[in-house]
C-alpha cells in the first residue's frame, strides 16, 4: 500500500521549535522499553553468523533493545529523520541489476496488477524485462563506463557529523530547558536497535528490504536519537499511515545481486554489497566479486526499485549537496591514490573515510574487472604489487579476469 500523502506523528509543543530550528521536521517519541522478543530474534541472527565480520554487532547484543544500558533512567527515546535524497544523473530504469544467481532471469519482478490499485507497484520504466537490464550495479551510460558508484548517503559530507551536530545542539538546549534531567544523542554508531525504535516512535515502518520507510521520505533518510530521562508522551501508533509493502512485491529481493536479501524482512549482511564495500575489511569472497557490479561504496539497488520511494524529494541540506565524493568516481582516479595521506586529503569529511584506502582500492579493482575496464590494466598491474596485501591480491584477481576472462563475470 502506497500512502496518498505524507504523515508525521504529533510532537510535544515544547520540542517542536527545537527540532524545526535544526531542520528536523519529522520526529516521534518511543517509550524506552526493552523488547525481549526482538532481542531473542537478534541473538539468533548473530548466532547464524549473518553479521559477517562485524564483531561489534555481537558485542552490542545486550544493549540493542535495552535503552537504559545506554542512559540509566532512560524513559523516552526521541527519534528524528533527516532526508538525504538526491537525483542521480542516470534514470532509475537504466540502472537495474540482473536477478541474483539461482533465480530465473525471466521471472516476473512482481505479480500482474490493476494499475489503478495503490496496493501494487507501478512499472519502473520503459522496459520491465529483466533480460533487457544492464548487469548488476552498472551505470547505464557510456560516459560512466570506467566509473564506480557511490551510495547516495555518501555523496556529500559525513552524515554522522551533519546530523550529529544538530542533535547535540538540541541536547544542550534540552538540558537548559529541563535541568536535572539527562539527555544523550546518537547517530547510527550506537548499540541501539534504531529501526525498531523508529517504528515505535511512529516515524516509519520496517520494509521487506529491512530498511525504515517513511511516508514523507520513503527510505532515503537518516535516523538519529536522543535518549531522555524525562518522560515525553509516546507517539500514537502509525497504523499503516506510512504505507506497507505491496503484498506480492519482491522487487528488493529480486534486484539484490548477491542474494543478501533472501526473504521478506530477512537479510544476510555478510553478503550485502554495502557490508562488503564498507564494513568488511579483508578479502572479499571470490564468488561474490562478480555480483558486486561497479559499486565502490555502499549500494542503493533495493531502494531504487522500491515503489514506496515514489515521493522521494530532493534534500535541502547543504552539507549533503556539497560534493565530497559525488555519485560516482573514476576508477583510475581511485586506483592512482598512492598512500593513506593522499587518501585523507581527497576524502576528509566524507563517509568514504570509513572504507580507508585499502577498502576503496580493493573495491575499485573488483569494479574494474566487472566493467571490463581493460584500459586501466597497466594501473591494475601496478596495484598488484601494492604494499597492502589486500589491494595487491584483488588487483591481481582483476588483471586475471581482464586478461584471461577467467571465472564468473558480472554478466553471468
Amino acid at each position: 500500500m502506497i500512502p496518498k500523502e505524507g504523515w508525521t506523528p504529533e510532537f510535544p509543543p515544547e520540542l517542536v521549535a527545537l527540532f524545526r530550528e535544526e531542520g528536523l521536521e519529522v520526529a516521534g517519541i518511543a517509550p524506552a522499553e526493552p523488547a525481549p522478543e526482538s532481542a531473542e530474534e537478534y541473538g539468533r541472527w548473530i548466532a547464524e553468523g549473518k553479521h559477517g565480520s562485524m564483531g561489534y554487532l555481537a558485542e552490542h547484543a545486550p544493549m540493542k533493545f535495552h535503552p537504559d544500558t545506554l542512559l540509566p533512567g532512560c524513559r523516552s527515546i526521541i527519534v528524528a529523520a533527516l532526508n538525504y535524497y538526491q537525483e542521480a544523473s542516470w534514470r532509475r530504469a537504466d540502472n537495474l541489476a540482473a536477478p541474483a544467481r539461482g533465480r530465473a532471469s525471466n521471472a516476473p519482478q512482481y505479480a500482474p496488477a490493476d494499475r489503478d490499485s495503490a496496493d501494487e507497484p507501478a512499472p519502473l520504466g520503459p522496459s520491465n524485462d529483466p533480460a533487457s537490464r544492464p548487469a548488476a550495479g552498472r551505470i547505464g551510460h557510456s560516459n560512466h563506463a570506467t566509473a564506480g558508484r557511490i551510495a547516495r548517503y555518501a555523496w556529500g559530507r559525513d552524515y554522522h557529523k551533519v546530523l550529529g551536530k544538530r542533535l547535540r545542539r538540541i541536547v544542550r538546549k534540552l538540558g537548559e530547558q529541563f535541568p536535572g534531567e539527562s539527555f544523550r544523542s546518537f547517530t547510527d554508531a550506537v548499540p541501539l536497535a534504531e529501526r525498531y525504535y523508529a517504528e515505535r516512535a511512529a516515524i516509519a515502518f520496517t520494509a521487506k528490504n529491512t530498511l525504515s520507510i517513511s511516508s514523507d521520505f520513503g527510505s532515503w533518510f537518516l535516523i538519529g536519537e536522543i535518549l531522555s530521562t524525562k518522560h515525553f508522551p509516546s507517539s500514537e501508533d502509525a497504523r499503516d499511515r506510512h504505507g506497507a509493502c505491496p503484498t506480492n512485491c519482491t522487487r528488493c529481493i529480486d534486484i539484490c545481486p548477491t542474494g543478501a536479501l533472501y526473504a521478506p524482512h530477512r537479510i544476510d549482511a555478510s553478503k550485502c554489497i554495502s557490508y562488503l564495500t564498507i564494513e568488511h575489511k579483508g578479502e572479499i569472497p571470490v564468488e561474490l566479486r562478480p555480483k558486486m557490479g561497479n559499486w565502490l561504496f555502499g549500494c542503493d539497488l533495493c531502494q531504487e526499485v522500491c515503489p514506496l520511494n515514489v515521493r522521494a524529494q530532493q534534500t535541502g541540506v547543504s552539507d549533503f549537496l556539497t560534493v565530497k565524493a559525488g555519485e560516482s568516481l573514476e576508477l583510475r582516479e581511485v586506483l592512482e591514490i598512492e598512500n593513506d595521506d593522499e587518501y585523507t586529503r581527497r576524502f576528509a569529511g566524507s563517509p568514504l573515510m570509513r572504507a580507508k584506502r585499502r577498502g576503496l582500492l580493493r573495491n575499485a579493482c573488483i569494479a574494474a574487472a566487472n566493467t571490463g575496464a581493460r584500459e586501466i590494466l597497466p594501473l591494475l598491474r601496478r596495484r598488484a604489487a601494492d604494499a597492502d596485501p589486500i589491494i595487491a591480491s584483488h588487483a591481481q584477481w582483476a588483471v586475471e579476469q581482464l586478461e584471461g576472462g577467467g571465472g564468473e563475470t558480472a554478466d553471468g
